[in-house]
């Protein structure tokens, strides 16, 4: 076997090496950013806010550990909201 040939082989072995912590790492960021979204998400509730006024007729959906009095207010004709969860 010739130098050229086992130059070329090492530089290969350590290519593949280097992809495969590359695609490794790619992969645990990948992971643990869907665990932060997951966390969050079960923190946080959906509320769906309709408008008391049979006139008005507003809705808005909103994702919030809680809702406050601004949130209860109709923005059209403010009035008071009622709400689901």
């Amino acid at each position: 076997m010739g130098l050229d040939k086992w130059l070329q082989s090492e530089k290969g072995e350590k290519r593949k090496t280097k992809e495969l912590t590359t695609v490794d790492s790619e992969n645990k960021e990948v992971k643990s950013k869907n665990r932060n979204i997951g966390e969050s998400q079960k923190k946080l509730s959906k509320f769906i806010l309709i408008c008391t006024n049979s006139k008005c007729k507003y809705q808005k959906v909103l994702m919030k550990k809680s809702l406050i009095s601004k949130d209860k207010t109709c923005p059209r004709c403010k009035s008071q909201m009622k709400f689901k969860e």
